[in-house]
């Protein structure tokens, strides 16, 4: 490592030389082909999608299986090579709504959202400035003045669609869940079929966090024929293993075969811990002046990782195994993320925390601490959805887990 380097500047221009933030991004999804890795077949069925006439795609999954990366990709590849028109990208935060999704679309249209129909009325009531009653021929009566447009609340999916049925393009809408008005959503599955229905040129692609596709359309029952569905699930041992061995090779490095083996196990399919873990431990060799990745440096850089994953994974694992007294509630957890289950029986928890610790538990026990760190709904780390039966709320969990407590399973 670099020593007497105060406040690190020598060694983050190092880094930033050597790229390794570009290719290895837990923090960020990728953008150009050129550090994609993985999901051709996904790829294609949405390109194929959208280069149907009257089809339009969704795609939706758990977070972090890098939905916004393929999305993202999946366009790059139509516009460049496909579709001569327009790219537009629109990423939804909780203030969107159905009008300000299209904003973007609309203004090449000429129409403009925000230009509101105001109404500006003067009257006698000027106050106490009497310098300015000579300017006023009309002192005493109401002046009014009027600005026409586009009121948000007009733009209904047909009026929206004779605007936008002309326009060659694709509108890109990512982290569409994240809005908190059925109705928007069932605009814009409206729109889509307005769209396909009087064969528009202008394609949308959905992106977004569901369990199934109906939460992200509001259960709109007649958009189904021309929305294509594609659920994104968690990447194979085989792409998350051609993540790492595409990096090594842009910047000359080599993990060996326990490396790559301990971050894939770890990873579970989700390419954002693969990015982390690969990250660090190459930030670690480059800083070191090494070439080779082994198993031990993949270790040691766990610990930074587990600092630079995401905050909400790391607040609620964080709240959950807070205690002076007792690393019971770590013991759980790992028992938990374990199970390797997506729904994980109470007795099957208690099996494989004996087979962990070599101690027996009971069911009180386990209830006594599960008053902390399971609830009905999404406030705690786990959630009960039958009796005797949990799910971790954010399914990224048991990698974080593992990740933290240095956990190594074997084979």
């Amino acid at each position: 490592m670099i020593e007497n380097d105060f406040f690190g500047l020598h060694k983050e221009r190092k880094l930033k030389d050597s790229k390794v933030r570009e290719i290895f991004t837990p923090h960020q999804p990728i953008q150009t082909v050129e550090f994609f890795c993985g999901r051709e077949m996904e790829v294609t069925r949405i390109i194929e999608y959208l280069n149907t006439p009257g089809q339009h795609a969704l795609v939706y999954g758990d977070r972090g299986v890098g939905k916004s990366s393929l999305a993202n990709i999946t366009c790059d590849l139509l516009i460049r090579n496909v579709i001569s028109g327009k790219l537009y990208k629109k990423r939804c935060d909780s203030y969107d709504n159905f009008a300000t999704i299209l904003r973007s679309p609309l203004n090449d249209v000429d129409v403009n959202i925000d230009l509101l129909e105001t109404q500006k009325t003067t009257s006698g009531a000027i106050g106490s400035d009497k310098s300015l009653v000579p300017i006023l021929p009309s002192l005493g009566k109401s002046h009014v003045s009027k600005v026409q447009g586009h009121g948000q609340s007009s733009l209904s999916p047909s009026w929206v669609c004779e605007k936008l049925r002309g326009v060659d393009g694709i509108l890109l809408i990512d982290e569409f869940d994240i809005l908190s008005n059925d109705e928007d959503k069932k605009k814009i599955a409206e729109l889509i079929k307005q769209l396909s229905d009087c064969a528009s040129k202008f394609k949308l692609f959905i992106v977004g966090i569901a369990e199934s596709s109906s939460d992200l359309t509001a259960g709109h029952p007649s958009v189904q024929r021309c929305l294509k569905e594609t659920r994104i699930s968690r990447m194979i041992d085989d792409e998350l293993e051609a993540i790492i061995l595409a990096g090594e090779k842009k910047l000359n490095l080599k993990f060996n075969d326990a490396a790559i083996k301990r971050i894939v196990k770890v990873s579970s399919g989700y390419p954002h811990f693969t990015h982390l873990l690969a990250l660090k431990s190459a930030e670690d060799a480059i800083l070191d002046q090494r070439k080779d990745i082994n198993l031990k440096n993949i270790i040691e850089a766990t610990r930074r990782a587990v600092d630079d994953s995401e905050g909400t994974l790391k607040q609620a694992y964080d709240n959950a195994v807070r205690s002076s007294a007792t690393d019971e509630y770590k013991k759980i957890l790992l028992a938990a993320a374990c199970s390797n289950a997506e729904e994980i029986k109470a007795s099957e928890l208690r099996q494989k925390y004996k087979d962990l610790f070599e101690t027996d538990i009971t069911q009180g026990h386990l209830n006594n601490h599960f008053q902390k760190i399971v609830s009905e709904d999404n406030s705690n780390i786990l959630r009960r959805i039958a009796k005797g039966v949990y799910r971790f709320n954010d399914p990224r969990m048991p990698s974080f887990i593992k990740i933290a407590q240095s956990f190594i399973e074997k084979d």
